[in-house]
């Protein structure tokens, strides 16, 4: 029969390497809280809405929008600031959350909240707009910005609050 023979290993290197990736896994942390950005960034995870932006209707005006019981119906109650906006051709900027494939798109939803942002929280139907373009506008993970008619829907079936129709890509 044979016998198992030990080996004592030294553990001084198992410590370093634990040492080495502790401190691997602080570092970016507590340089996000030392480092102040000098320029603000067009999306920032720790603040999860996209900013608001002069030239386009603001988002936090559009997520102030809660939901209601009517008639034993859930639906959107608007903000009184929202409303003169119903029916008028406005500027919206966001991220495209695309409903087909593609490179461009004519049907697709517009986010405050950017889709390829793993630390964001989703959008409910008061932070997206349902946008119907005339001219395609390209995919981007970037925010974008088009232009259109703003419909405040009430009632709407497929519970969405807002659909940006006649829309086209613009600039601010």
């Amino acid at each position: 029969m044979r016998r198992l023979r030990l080996v004592q290993l030294d553990p001084r290197p198992f410590l370093a390497l634990i040492c080495l990736s502790t401190l691997m896994l602080l570092l970016p942390a507590a340089a996000q809280t030392a480092a102040q950005p000098t320029a603000a960034a067009p999306h920032d995870p720790r603040t999860s809405m996209l900013p608001d932006v002069r030239g386009a209707v603001p988002w936090s005006l559009l997520s102030a929008a809660t939901i209601k019981m009517s008639n034993g119906k859930l639906g959107p109650a608007f903000p009184a600031a929202l409303r003169p906006f119903h029916g008028k051709t406005v500027k919206l900027q966001g991220y495209i959350l695309p409903i087909e494939a593609g490179r461009t798109h004519s049907y697709f939803l517009l986010s405050a909240w950017s889709p390829t942002c793993p630390f964001c929280q989703t959008a409910g139907p008061e932070a997206m707009v349902e946008v119907r373009a005339r001219t395609a506008v390209k995919y981007s993970i970037d925010p974008v910005v088009v232009e259109g008619r703003l419909v405040l829907l009430d009632n709407d079936p497929s519970g969405v609050f807002y659909r940006l129709v006649e829309a086209v890509p613009a600039s601010l």
